[in-house]
Order: structure tokens, then C-alpha cells, then sequence
């Protein structure tokens, strides 16, 4: 591509500090030159790009860096990169060239030229690798059928959107494969409220949404159903999620699966979490899972957790203060600590690159399109608009033999607790359920 130079008066100048002057920013050399025509020409797409950016940072920076996670943005970003960094190759050599020949041959000169364009191609390719990261996420942690995830339960349609996330009692020499974490997170877009609503992971005695009773605790369903010792229309985890869904009573959209391992290493990437906890733990049987001295013991107040520690205030259930109701509500205090982190500044620019990391980690169905979306209005929703429960009592009732411990739903103190939350989106709005225990 050729611009030809506008008519002007001629004089001498610095042919580098031409081209530097439109490295800074398109346009500059040109009318350093005085060739005006050639420096607005230069600089108009540049400055379209800039309103962009500048558009799309309104939301702040991890919103729009989350946004690089759905690959069609990505796609056009990348695209964007690449094409702004040959534009401003043109325009710096452009610059440089309408020096006359003599200045132009000088060594000095042609050095300080071949600096700039090398520090445009090396910039640009980083940040066309960066954008190139974030793209490759839709081929990982958010791909159907990546990473075991099975096919989307219920695509999000008005205002709500619910995900299941579900923590699974995995890890290097366990033979364990249950869902111990069983958390609804039902976000309404248009109110700005967000519930959040733990199922115990023992409860058994339950209705089955294909009919019959699951006798079976509910974290055990997807080993029950792979193994065919439990007869489901739907493959296993899709079984679990519509089960929790026909509990609780919402329609659960999505669902993201984590195991006890990759638990910990998500803590890490973010730096840690810092909580406040409600009361002291003293537990004297916890397995740290590496060969360490059982016990875990952490004061009431606040902390700075590793992703060792917060697996261990995570999954303690034993000892001073301490249940299976009582973790549960740790598990969603944590969440919340995550969904803080994530959304500050410094984690922004790696977002990607975390995600990335997470891509191996994580089992999900949740679009990357709507990551960016839910940033932005976990940003905006303050404290008071969380509604945390977990289905202990008085939602459900325990009971224990020599050999187990069991927690079955009372479904008609369930159903009032569902229609507070969820309104017209509950399946129990308008209707009177019976007592299940």
C-alpha cells in the first residue's frame, strides 16, 4: 500500500524521529513532516480502535479481558491485533521515507528504524499469542464434551441463570468418587440477586424426576449410573444435575465439576483467598491427603488461605463446631472469595492465561460468551443481595445406624424456601408439596 505525500512546504528532518513519533501513535511523523493528508489518513484507524477499547473498558478491565473467552471475540480481536500491527509498520516506514535519500542512508537512522519495527512485530505477536490463549479456551474448559463434560441441560432463557457446581471427592490414591459439594448458584440478571443453595451430599430417600425413590445417597448417582446399578434416562452427571435441579425446584442451566486436587491449584493460581471464618474449627481426624499429622485446627477471624487450606476449611466436618451443614457453608463463603478475586484488577490481564491453566482442571458446560457477563454482574451485586442457604435443618432431617448417616429433604419446608427464592421460576410455585420424611 502506497500513500502519497500531500502537498507542503519541504524542509529537513530527522527521518527517526519521524518513524518514531508514528510508532507512538499513526499519523504523528506524517505531520511532523508536514504531509497532513497522510497523518489523518494514518491516524483515523487508530483512533477507532482506541474508542473501542475504551468502550469496552467502561465495565472494567476483567470484564473485558474476560470477554477474549468467547472465541468469536477473540476471533476478531486477534485479527484486530494483527492488522493494527501492520498498520503501524506502514505508517512508522511511511514516516521514515519521506526523509530525504541522504538522511535516510545514515547508519544511525536505518538502526533506529529497524529497532522500531522490530518492537512493533515482537509486541504485537505477544499480544496476538495472548488473544490466541484466550481463543483456545473454547476447545478446552468451555467445549462440550471437553474435558468429560456432557451436553448442556437446559440453554438460559430470561433473566435467570443457574449453574450446579459440584466438588468432587477425588484425588491421587483415593479410590473415592463422590460428589461431596453439591451447590446451586442461581444468578437473576434483572434483579441483581444472586441464591446460592447447598444440597447435603448424604441425602437419600429423595423422589427420582423419572419416578421412584433414589435410595442412594445423592453424591453417589453418577457412579451408581455409570456402573448401571441405577437405571437413568440421562447419562451420569446429566443425571445428577437434573436431580438437584428437581429438588431444589430451579431449572439448572449449567453445571462445572472440580476434584480435590484441582480445587487446591485454582486457590493457588488466584493467590489465595482471604476469608472470614465464623467460628473456630478444631478437628483432630482431618486428612490432609499427604501424608501429613491429621488434624486441622483455624481460629474464628480473619485469614489468608492457600489452596491447601482452603481445601482443609472446604472439607472439614469433624471436631468443635463442625458438620457436614457447617462446611457447606464454608464452601459457599469461599465461592464468594473466588468470585472477589477473580474480579479485581490485578487478576485481569491474567484471566486467559488462568483459564488456560483451568482448561485441564475443570469439567464444564457453561458458554464462554456468558463469562465475561457474569464478571460484570458479580461485580455490581453487593452482599446484601446474596441469599445463601444450606438444606440442613430445618429442610431436612438426619438420621444415623451403625454404618451410615443419611439427611432426607422435607420437600413441603423445601418448596416455600424454593418459591422465595426463585418466584415463578420455581417448579413448586402454585403448588402445595407433601412432606417427604
Amino acid at each position: 500500500m502506497s500513500i502519497s505525500p500531500s502537498a507542503g512546504p519541504s524542509r529537513p528532518f530527522s527521518p527517526s524521529l519521524a518513524a518514531l513519533l508514528s510508532f507512538l501513535w499513526p499519523g504523528l511523523g506524517q505531520l511532523y513532516a508536514r504531509r497532513r493528508v497522510s497523518g489523518l489518513l494514518f491516524a483515523i484507524p487508530a483512533v477507532i480502535v482506541l474508542g473501542v477499547v475504551l468502550f469496552e473498558a467502561q465495565s472494567g478491565l476483567d470484564v473485558m479481558f474476560a470477554r477474549l473467552l468467547d472465541p468469536t471475540v477473540a476471533a476478531l480481536v486477534l485479527l484486530g491485533v494483527i492488522g493494527l500491527g501492520l498498520w503501524r509498520l506502514l505508517a512508522v516506514r511511511h514516516a521514515f521515507g519521506l526523509a530525504d535519500t541522504r538522511s535516510k542512508q545514515r547508519v544511525a537512522e536505518r538502526f533506529a528504524l529497524t529497532v522500531l519495527l522490530v518492537a512493533i512485530v515482537a509486541s504485537h505477536a505477544f499480544g496476538a499469542v495472548y488473544i490466541w490463549s484466550a481463543y483456545q479456551m473454547d476447545l478446552g474448559i468451555f467445549k462440550v464434551g471437553g474435558n468429560g463434560a456432557e451436553a448442556a441441560q437446559l440453554p438460559a432463557s430470561g433473566s435467570r441463570v443457574t449453574v450446579l457446581l459440584a466438588g468432587l471427592d477425588q484425588y491421587t490414591g483415593r479410590s473415592e468418587r463422590l460428589y461431596d459439594s453439591l451447590m446451586v448458584v442461581s444468578v437473576d440478571t434483572d434483579t441483581k440477586r444472586i441464591a446460592m443453595v447447598s444440597v447435603p451430599r448424604d441425602t437419600a430417600g429423595y423422589p427420582l424426576y423419572w419416578g421412584g425413590t433414589g435410595k442412594i445417597k445423592i453424591n453417589a448417582i453418577p457412579t451408581y449410573v455409570k456402573n448401571g446399578w441405577l437405571k437413568s434416562p440421562d447419562q451420569p452427571v446429566t443425571t445428577l444435575v437434573k436431580e438437584v435441579s428437581y429438588l431444589v425446584g430451579v431449572p439448572i442451566n449449567y453445571y462445572g465439576v472440580l476434584d480435590l486436587g484441582s480445587f487446591m491449584k485454582v486457590i493457588d493460581m488466584v493467590g489465595g483467598v482471604d476469608i472470614d471464618n465464623p467460628s473456630a474449627i478444631d478437628d483432630p481426624t482431618y486428612d490432609w491427603l499427604d501424608g501429613s499429622p491429621y488434624g486441622f485446627r483455624l481460629s474464628a477471624g480473619s485469614h489468608h488461605l492457600d489452596g491447601r487450606l482452603a481445601l482443609a476449611y472446604a472439607r472439614s466436618r469433624h471436631g468443635s463446631g463442625n458438620s457436614d451443614y457447617a462446611r457447606a457453608g464454608r464452601q459457599q463463603q469461599l465461592l464468594k472469595a473466588v468470585a472477589r478475586k477473580v474480579a479485581t484488577p490485578a487478576l485481569a490481564v491474567k484471566l486467559p492465561d488462568l483459564m488456560g491453566q483451568a482448561a485441564s482442571l475443570v469439567s464444564t458446560n457453561f458458554p464462554a460468551a456468558r463469562v465475561a457477563d457474569m464478571i460484570d454482574l458479580a461485580q455490581s451485586v453487593p452482599s446484601s443481595n446474596y441469599d445463601a442457604y444450606v438444606l440442613g435443618p430445618p429442610y431436612s432431617v438426619s438420621s444415623a445406624t451403625a454404618t451410615a448417616s443419611t439427611s432426607c429433604l422435607e420437600l413441603d419446608k423445601v418448596a416455600p424456601l424454593s418459591v422465595k427464592l426463585f418466584g415463578a421460576d420455581s417448579r413448586y410455585f402454585g403448588r402445595t408439596q407433601p412432606p417427604t420424611c
